[in-house]
């Protein structure tokens, strides 16, 4: 699933960059968001239990409303509204600090006990991340609300990883993504309607967001949020930091960038070694989803 799961989400950043150069980055947000919200409630839907765990979802309307802007909403709204600020590589700088920010949420407000070799993988592994995403910062890019903006965005998808650990673990992923991809559409709606009303998507654009909501955003929400539940929100966290590298081979492949550079390889490495502290001999802490009792 780790595998899995870097190879989906470095897919959402390759069909996210050539969607967002010629269409407002909030309309490809708000569209895919709600094109995977919509599959994922067809297929949630299409039998009685999963209908009956939706139902049982949308029952916590609290839960749903929070985690929605934590996790889908407050999240992407801060991370894009953020790039036109401080630029790209500096918000995927500080986007790397995630597994940093899970283990210090989880040890301050959910009592979660990393361990010192989880905590050094942690840092050595968002150490080599940072390092990746400053070869391509701009000192000029240095912006307060930006860093403010990113930052927020980062911790609150830590928070995230924990609440919806704690409070949602009895429901399968499938039933609880879809309400709160439903939550995150409805915030996000107000943001990105002056932009999607003023330049509305092409067809082309459109059928993109589409793709990428359904094919590739869908799946990957799921195995995201089944590893949250098995492995933990810092364990996630971690393994994704090898999005950005896998992007960049991904672009090289494709011919779109030339080949890594020795840094590149280094940090590559040293990030690889990093998440392995933190992966690697771990016990799968699992957290089964209760039975419905039907």
């Amino acid at each position: 699933m780790p595998v899995v799961l870097v190879l989906l989400l470095a897919g959402t950043w390759l069909l996210s960059g050539a969607l967002v150069t010629g269409t407002e980055p909030l309309t490809v947000a708000v569209g895919r968001t709600a094109v995977c919200c919509l599959v994922l409630t067809a297929v949630a839907a299409s039998s009685a239990s999963g209908r009956a765990d939706l139902r049982r979802a949308a029952a916590r309307p609290g839960t749903v409303w929070l985690l929605g802007l934590l996790g889908f909403a407050g999240y992407a709204a801060g991370t894009l509204l953020a790039i036109p600020r401080i630029g790209t590589s500096l918000t995927n700088l500080v986007v790397a600090l995630m597994p940093c920010a899970s283990v210090a949420v989880g040890a301050l407000f959910f009592r979660e006990r990393s361990g010192p070799r989880k905590a050094a993988g942690a840092l050595l592994a968002c150490a080599a991340a940072a390092g990746y995403a400053a070869l391509g910062a701009d000192a000029g890019d240095l912006d307060a609300v930006g860093l403010l903006l990113v930052a927020a965005a980062t911790v609150a998808f830590a928070v995230y990883g924990f609440l919806y650990r704690d409070r949602l673990s009895g429901l399968p992923p499938l039933a609880v993504l879809p309400v709160l991809l439903a939550a995150a559409t409805c915030l996000l709606l107000p943001m990105s309607l002056p932009a999607l009303i003023a330049h509305p998507p092409t067809p082309t654009a459109a059928g993109g967001i589409v793709l990428l909501g359904a094919a590739v955003y869908a799946p990957a929400y799921l195995v995201q949020h089944r590893l949250i539940l098995l492995r933990g929100p810092v364990f996630t966290a971690a393994v994704q930091l090898a999005v950005p590298f896998t992007v960049r081979l991904g672009d090289w492949a494709l011919g779109g960038e030339s080949a890594p550079s020795p840094a590149e390889l280094l940090l590559l490495t040293v990030c690889c070694a990093g998440i392995a502290l933190v992966t690697v001999g771990t016990g799968n802490r699992s957290v089964e989803p209760a039975p419905s009792g039907r």
